[in-house]
């Protein structure tokens, strides 16, 4: 009897402990399970971590991106309006180029009429004063735009005179009469003296020779316009006093030479 309440003592207690050692195991196990799955979340964290660094890093670098490109499209925008600055005022130019280009065809055209009449100018000068021609009171000399009609001083004007002589003023309605056939070409009067004192009559109106020069010019001047009809829109003087001498003045000879009207012929300017 004895001996068995003293094995069932023992196997109450075996089951005690046994009963004990069950829920011990599954914590051990449950801890076990937590410590795997902690790990496993701050893994889970590391990586999100991980990827949230390199979003706002590729976020980054978009916004870095996006202003380069904006600054790239202000710089397109801007050279776009300086390009289409340039276009136009290339377009200007070449507008007023082609003005230019025409309006130098135009005057290359008149230029090339203008030589070819004066060419028929002096043919027809020649023709009609060939007495004064051969007496060397007029010379004529072409140039390549250009006929000069050259008149001694003696053939317009008596000695010591302002004023046109007779023979003179037939001579410049000659003259004249050539001129107005055509109107395409301008007419320059230059008035010369020698380098010698004035007299005492020319004195008094004129103190030196470049005034008696430029008046004797004038003089012609008024006479094709006023006598002849020369349209006053093509003529012009000029006066040069003994500054442009075309013989030395050293000698009657020269000095007659130099006391000169010349009647310049040529494109208009």
């Amino acid at each position: 009897m004895m001996k068995s309440k003293l094995s069932f003592i023992v196997l109450l207690l075996a089951g005690i402990w046994g009963a004990s050692c069950v829920p011990r195991a599954q914590h051990l196990e449950t801890e076990n399970r937590l410590q795997v799955t902690e790990a496993r979340l701050q893994d889970a964290n590391r990586r999100l971590q991980a990827l949230e660094n390199e979003k706002q890093e590729r976020l980054a670098d978009c916004e870095t991106l996006r202003q380069k490109l904006q600054a790239d499209l202000e710089a397109c925008k801007k050279l776009n309006a300086q390009l289409s600055d340039s276009i136009k005022n290339l377009a200007d130019q070449a507008q007023k180029l082609k003005r230019e280009a025409e309006k130098h065809r135009s005057v290359v055209n008149l230029h090339n009429q203008v030589i070819q009449l004066l060419d028929d100018t002096r043919r027809t000068i020649e023709s009609s004063l060939k007495d004064q021609i051969a007496a060397e009171g007029i010379h004529l000399v072409e140039s390549e735009d250009q006929l000069r009609v050259v008149l001694t001083d003696r053939i317009l004007y008596d000695p010591g005179s302002l004023e046109i002589n007779e023979e003179g003023k037939g001579l410049l309605r000659t003259l004249a009469d050539t001129f107005k056939k055509e109107k395409k070409y301008h007419i320059v009067v230059e008035g010369h003296s020698d380098n010698l004192p004035l007299g005492e009559s020319l004195k008094q109106n004129f103190p030196t020779n470049w005034e008696l020069s430029a008046a004797r010019a004038a003089s012609v001047v008024r006479f094709l316009q006023s006598e002849c009809g020369i349209e006053p829109e093509r003529l012009s003087l000029r006066g040069y006093s003994y500054y442009r001498p075309v013989a030395s003045n050293a000698t009657e000879k020269g000095r007659r030479q130099n006391r000169r009207i010349e009647i310049i012929l040529g494109p208009p300017r």
